[in-house]
C-alpha cells in the first residue's frame, strides 16, 4: 500500500517539476513580452510614427480612449481609427531608395524566338 502512495507522490513531483520548467521557459517570457508591448502602446503620443500589425505605417494624429486616429501615407486626408492593440511598434518607414542590383541575364537570350509578335510563319513545302 505504501508503495502506491510513494509512486503517486513521485508522479505529482514530476508533474510539478514539469509545470515549473514550462512556466520559466514559456509563460514567464511571454508575459514579459506582453508587458513590454503594453508599455510601448501606452507610451505612444500624438505625432509618433507607428507600424500596425498589418504592416501599414502611419502617424498618430489623435487619441480617443483606446483608439488611435492614424494618418496613412503621403496623402494627409486619409485617417482611420485603429485599436491600441493593433500597433506593433513605434517606427518610421524607411523610404530611402536603395541601390538596385544589376539585372540577371537570361539564358534564353541566345535563342531567337521563331514566333515573334505571336505570328506563326509557315514554311513552304514545295
Amino acid at each position: 500500500m505504501q508503495s502506491s502512495g510513494g509512486m503517486l507522490m513521485s508522479t505529482v513531483l514530476y508533474l510539478g517539476f514539469f509545470f515549473l520548467i514550462m512556466y520559466f521557459l514559456i509563460i514567464r517570457p511571454q508575459k514579459k513580452r506582453d508587458k513590454q508591448v503594453s508599455d510601448m502602446q501606452s507610451s505612444i503620443k500624438v505625432g509618433d510614427e507607428v507600424l500596425l500589425t498589418t504592416g501599414i505605417y502611419g502617424k498618430v494624429v489623435d487619441m480617443i480612449n483606446d483608439l488611435f486616429i492614424i494618418e496613412l501615407g503621403l496623402n494627409k486626408s486619409v485617417r482611420i481609427p485603429v485599436k491600441r492593440a493593433a500597433v506593433a511598434a513605434v517606427a518610421a518607414p524607411n523610404l530611402t531608395i536603395s541601390k538596385a542590383s544589376e539585372p540577371v541575364a537570361d539564358d534564353d537570350d541566345e535563342y531567337e524566338d521563331e514566333y515573334e509578335d505571336g505570328e506563326y510563319e509557315e514554311e513552304d513545302e514545295e
